[in-house]
């Protein structure tokens, strides 16, 4: 099995516009070889990234509607065309000899000839005419930046036509590895070969370029730096938390603000991290467990009325990282652009609003609550306080944050997108 294999197996996972998962029998591990991965991962963000280009491609070079054509067998033609007409490490007879054997692999034997028919027209045969980007904005963010309409008229909306466009590419690009620097951690102690660090301009930040997955795993686990954007990093800055101090980490996930909450307490203050997924809690438990902190508790609930240990006014500092649209963080999660409908926000909104009910009466009288999400959408971000303010009066807001995306910014300058408000009750 190769990397093209694993790739198909990730997208096979994923929901995507007219593409039906779970088609791809065959389990497939990840690569042993560290390259193989990172062309997988590469490989599957960029089909992602192009689903709708791609498909349009697809159709051109075919002949054919795509109706007609094997919903696997285009996950496969996907796969090749990426490869094709993105990736110039890959040679192109490499490409279509890889792509065909792929579809005899996973059982479209009888759509390897279609496959390598369509993938010689693409090396030999001119492409279709795109969308100008100045006479038709909304078909260029379609059909070259695969940007659905619905995601498009929304970012047009909020920033304009001529932001939007900048958004979407924005959104095409891949974000630079941007690690903070755990307390006494210094960027000459992340030296290795091939690897090159520098000072971002958000301090206690650097970015990094040639460290694969393994290496920074590594860093994490002895303590010295951890993945994670400079806009994620400002929210548990932003709670002013001081030693001593019991603090909830509301959806905590895979705990990247956890350690950095951590860090801020020392051993003389307590967390619970919550998280409604156990798998995550479970990984979270682990790497605690491996770093030797105990002043955490994990909890894996959905709501927390009623749990044991947890009542009203019970917490110094909370931090409700939500789960949202993810509208702000488009270029490193992909496939949420294909999800930015109103049925979908509304109804991330109306679980927004139970986790801030559910969360109100934890906080002691003085605390502070701070509200995040990386989304760019009123619904979720000014208009879920404004609601929360108005049903639970003893809070008031301190102050509120926008944060768009960084454009054509500098590695050292990046950022992702999101809001924060900070609350006291």
């Amino acid at each position: 099995m190769s990397a093209r294999d694993y790739a198909l197996w990730e997208l096979d996972r994923k929901r995507l516009p007219g593409w039906r998962p779970g088609l791809f029998r065959h389990r497939v591990a990840p690569p042993a070889d560290e390259r193989d991965r990172d062309l997988a991962e590469r490989i599957v963000a960029g089909v992602v990234k192009n689903h709708l280009h791609l498909l349009m491609l697809m159709a051109h070079w075919s002949g054919r509607s795509l109706k007609s054509i094997d919903i696997l067998a285009q996950k496969i033609l996907a796969i090749g065309l990426y490869q094709l007409r993105f990736l110039d490490r890959v040679p192109a007879p490499a490409a279509v000899y890889e792509t065909v054997e792929l579809a005899r692999r996973a059982g479209r034997r009888r759509a390897a000839g279609f496959i390598n028919a369509v993938l010689r027209n693409a090396l030999s045969k001119p492409p279709p005419a795109l969308p100008d980007r100045s006479a038709d904005p909304a078909g260029y963010a379609r059909l070259v930046l695969s940007h659905p309409p619905e995601l498009f008229e929304r970012l047009a909306g909020e920033y304009g036509i001529a932001t939007a466009l900048r958004l979407a590419e924005h959104n095409q690009q891949e974000p630079p590895t941007v690690v903070r620097l755990y307390r006494g951690a210094r960027a000459e102690d992340l030296a290795a070969e091939g690897v090159s660090v520098v000072p971002h301009r958000q301090p206690g930040m650097v970015v990094v370029q040639g460290a694969r997955k393994g290496l920074l795993g590594a860093w994490a686990e002895r303590g010295l730096a951890q993945v994670q954007d400079p806009t994620s990093a400002r929210a548990a800055a932003a709670l002013d938390i001081r030693s001593g101090q019991r603090v909830l980490d509301r959806c905590c996930g895979a705990g990247t603000k956890t350690f950095q909450i951590c860090e801020m307490l020392g051993e003389t203050g307590s967390i619970v991290a919550v998280d409604r997924s156990a798998d995550r809690c479970a990984l979270l438990r682990e790497m605690l467990k491996r770093r030797g902190i105990s002043n955490v508790a994990v909890v894996n609930a959905d709501m927390l009325a009623g749990a044991e240990g947890i009542g009203p006014e019970s917490f110094d500092r909370i931090l409700i990282d939500a789960p949202c649209s993810n509208s702000g963080v488009l270029a490193r999660r992909p496939e949420a652009r294909y999800t930015q409908s109103q049925r979908n926000i509304a109804s991330l909104a109306k679980l927004q609003d139970r986790i801030l009910d559910d969360t109100a009466p934890l906080l002691r009288p003085g605390g502070l609550l701070l509200y995040s999400t990386c989304s760019l959408w009123p619904e979720e971000n000014h208009r879920r306080i404004e609601s929360f303010i108005r049903r639970h009066t003893r809070y008031r807001v301190l102050w509120q944050l926008d944060i768009t995306p960084s454009l054509d910014a500098d590695a050292t300058d990046y950022h992702d997108g999101g809001y924060m408000a900070l609350l006291t009750a």
